[in-house]
């Protein structure tokens, strides 16, 4: 199913104001992420501060799905920790002279129109925001510490993504910073539901 590609930011443009994902042979959507690592560091510390905020904000409905089927605010921001993880992960070995395994990256599953996390980053029951803040703070660290050498990278070595195919360092951070835009805003929706009245 082709999906119709969102379009290029333009200059001084919010890219979180994009609707919708970027999808297989849409790479090019992601330099409005940042074109040179400064800026893709830039605009990943953006999009950390600004879901920080919303998660401050969320602590009255932290548990609570704002609706059947979708994740609490803790489910979210432990799915994000834990995709900021893999992420760093795979920067690292992409910045590194590791031989990489050639194998075609899993295809993404959608469910009723919407992207499906893969398995092993969906998260659990919920926890409360003072167990969870260390290990979203260690996710950030961990990232933001290999997004730092994207100076270094070999833009030759990709490692594949699920919806995007085969991608390099820069494009993962890049990614990792659409991916924390996208749930600040599924964040941003759910409190409006949770809070409009009956």
């Amino acid at each position: 199913m082709d999906q119709a590609q969102p379009e290029q930011a333009q200059p001084g443009q919010d890219a979180s104001a994009q609707q919708q994902a970027p999808s297989s042979g849409g790479t090019r959507v992601l330099t409005a992420f940042g074109e040179s690592p400064e800026q893709i560091r830039t605009e990943l510390h953006k999009a950390f501060a600004r879901f920080e905020e919303t998660v401050r904000q969320e602590q009255e409905h932290w548990l609570a799905a704002p609706s059947e089927g979708r994740w609490s605010p803790a489910q979210v921001t432990e799915h994000v920790a834990i995709v900021n993880e893999s992420v760093a992960r795979i920067v690292n070995l992409l910045l590194s002279d590791k031989p990489l395994r050639d194998m075609p990256a899993e295809s993404g599953q959608t469910q009723g129109g919407k992207r499906v996390a893969p398995a092993g980053l969906e998260p659990g029951a919920g926890q409360p925001w003072a167990e969870l803040q260390a290990r979203w703070q260690a996710s950030v660290s961990l990232l933001d510490e290999a997004v730092a050498r994207l100076g270094e990278a070999d833009l030759s070595r990709r490692y594949g993504h699920p919806f995007l195919g085969q991608i390099d360092a820069r494009d993962w951070a890049r990614m990792a910073t659409y991916h924390t835009r996208h749930h600040r805003r599924q964040l941003t929706e759910g409190q409006s539901e949770t809070r409009s009245p009956a």
